[in-house]
Order: C-alpha cells, then structure tokens, then sequence
C-alpha cells in the first residue's frame, strides 16, 4: 500500500515537470560476445516529444490489417513508411526478408498502391520461425523454432487484394535468394534476426541496390540479435556503406551512396 502511494506521488512529482517515471528492463538479455555492451543503455530523456506517428492522420495507414500482423511499433511503421516514401521515384523494386504475420508488407503494399506504383514486392519468410540456427554466430539464447509467425497462407490471405505485384517466397535464405528475379531494388527492410541470413540479404541487395535506395534493419541495435548487427556491420564495411541508427528504437537504416 505505501509502495503505490509513493509511486503515486512521484508520478505526479515527475509529471508536473513533463517527465515519466519507467521501469527498468533488468533481465533484458544481453549477450557476453557484445564487445561493447556498454553502449547497450536506456533512454537519454524521458520529456514529452513530438511523435507524429501517435496522432490520428497515420490512422489510414496503420490499419488493422497491418497493426494486428505485425510485431513493429507504430515508430517503426512511421519509418519504414517514410523512407519506403522516399524512393517511390527510383528504379527497382521492393524486397522484404523477414516477413512475419505480414503486416509491414500490408503497409509497403497500401504505399505502393495509393502511389500508383508499379513496383514488384518480393518477401522473403520460412514461414515457421528459425529452421536454422548456428549457435557459435547466433548465440546459446537461440532455438530452432523461435520467432513463428503466420502462415504462408494467412499473409497470401493479408495480401490478396494485390497480389500479382506481392512474391511470397518460402524457405531458408541464402537458397531462396535465388527465386528473387529482379536485378534492381529502390527499398528492403531486413528482420530475419539470424547472422547468416542478415549477411546473405544484405549482400544481395546491396548489389542490386539503386544510388539513393535504403534498406532499413529491425535488428541491428537490440542486444539480443547482436549476431545481425554484426553480419550487418562485415557487408556495409566490405561495400563502404555507412549505418545509422535510429535513436530509441531497434532499428537501423542506410542510404545507398
């Protein structure tokens, strides 16, 4: 009963001066092979910002269809949604490797369509979780099965309305690269979590990426897929590629230069 009252107070305390009082994330995994687990810290400023991704006009793009398929925040929508936005007027097509329940391919799609966009989407998925899993690069934390989602099925049902312009493809990357019959990409977004399949993506779409294209990483600044950051890091230094992070968030992104 005291230990409420005086988080009562405090909340109120803290919040006369814009701020929020936040829990700390203590069992939070964070792998011994980090060489800079340091880095891995919480928030810098808990202030009230501005967060356009809240408010009411992204309501016709974060929909249903896509929120209850996805496991990405309504911050990370709004990112992929605006750099996806930024490169509608380059050549290429969209990739996704990763696709989940399929409710970010649902978002790219609805963008490509109210475009009137003639880009192709080829979305890469096992469709059953981790199939292959390499502890040495994965870490012990990982197992076989981990991270299942929908089935081919529901996201072909998720994305019917277009789906001549949506390639399902199913299966282990690096094999199903293969099944990708496109020689040139404007956007991917990569969240396969794994280091050989974040390595494999990376590289095929940096070799088809346009001047001015992105692909944006789920991963690559949470502690626990380190293993991405790392296969994401060898591809981007090999091909002089510079990563920025997202501040607050997992996500990272790059801008073909």
């Amino acid at each position: 009963m005291l230990r409420t009252v005086l988080k009562e107070v405090l909340d109120r305390s803290v919040g006369r001066a814009g701020y929020q009082l936040n829990p700390s994330n203590r069992a939070q995994l964070i792998p011994p092979e980090i060489p800079d687990a340091g880095l891995y810290a919480g928030p810098e400023d808990f202030s009230r910002l501005f967060r356009p991704w809240l408010g009411a006009d992204f309501d016709r793009w974060f929909t249903p269809e896509v929120v209850q398929n996805t496991m990405l925040s309504r911050q990370k929508l709004y990112f992929l949604l605006k750099l996806l936005g930024l490169t509608l007027q380059l050549k290429g097509d969209v990739f996704e490797a990763g696709v989940g329940s399929g409710g970010s391919a649902r978002l790219m799609l609805d963008c490509l369509t109210r475009a009137k966009s003639a880009k192709r989407m080829w979305l890469l998925d096992t469709f059953a979780g981790y199939q292959k899993v390499d502890e040495a690069k994965d870490g012990v934390h990982v197992r076989l099965n981990q991270c299942k989602c929908n089935s081919k099925a529901d996201v072909e049902r998720l994305l019917a309305s277009d789906s001549a312009r949506a390639h399902l493809i199913e299966g282990l990357i690096p094999a199903t690269l293969a099944q990708v019959s496109t020689d040139a990409i404007s956007f991917a977004h990569i969240d396969v979590n794994l280091y050989e399949p974040t390595l494999a993506a990376t590289d095929f779409v940096l070799e088809r990426l346009a001047p001015g294209g992105v692909i944006v990483f789920d991963d690559y600044c949470w502690p626990s897929t380190y293993s991405a950051r790392k296969a994401i890091d060898e591809v981007c230094s090999r091909r002089r590629q510079e990563i920025i992070c997202v501040p607050e968030s997992t996500q990272a992104f790059l801008i073909k230069i």
